[in-house]
């Protein structure tokens, strides 16, 4: 190899290698802002978001305890990729991305910075009929949320 053929490659690995980096000290805990999302429209109640499935897709899907669900969102793939909820619980969704994400799920959506996070103060079973729901993340990869029967 010519040196004209080197320097290019160890840009390249020294690029790759920042990149790697930087993924790696990004999954940390930050603080949670807990705004309300507002629902797309008002006035009269809502019907329940229709379920993509009654199963979900994905090999794994844990329960989660208490009040709250928490989903992060990473710029590869979401934690955890399904969720099982239930109709009383609320999510709470961090971006742990570099980037302004768009979510959405049901009636809502909502822009959600980086390094930041968002309480839907309202139970999945107010807005979400039973089976496989999938939280919208924009532009990349939110996860399954899986609304049981009661």
């Amino acid at each position: 190899m010519t040196r004209k053929q080197i320097k290019p490659i160890l840009i390249i690995g020294i690029i790759v290698m920042i990149g790697i980096s930087a993924c790696k000290g990004s999954r940390v805990d930050l603080p949670t802002a807990k705004p309300t999302p507002i629902p797309a429209s008002t006035g009269t109640p809502f019907p329940l978001a229709t379920p993509y499935a009654q199963l979900p897709a994905a090999g794994i899907c844990a329960g989660s305890e208490g009040e709250m669900v928490k989903v992060t969102i990473y710029p590869d793939i979401p934690e955890p990729r399904c969720s099982k909820v239930r109709a009383d619980q609320k999510l709470t969704v961090i971006n742990q991305t570099q980037n302004t994400v768009q979510i959405s799920i049901g009636r809502f959506s909502s822009s959600l910075e980086p390094g930041t996070g968002m309480v839907f103060d309202i139970p999945f079973g107010e807005y979400l009929a039973a089976g496989v729901h999938q939280l919208q993340v924009s532009p990349c990869c939110g996860p399954e949320l899986w609304l049981e029967e009661k």
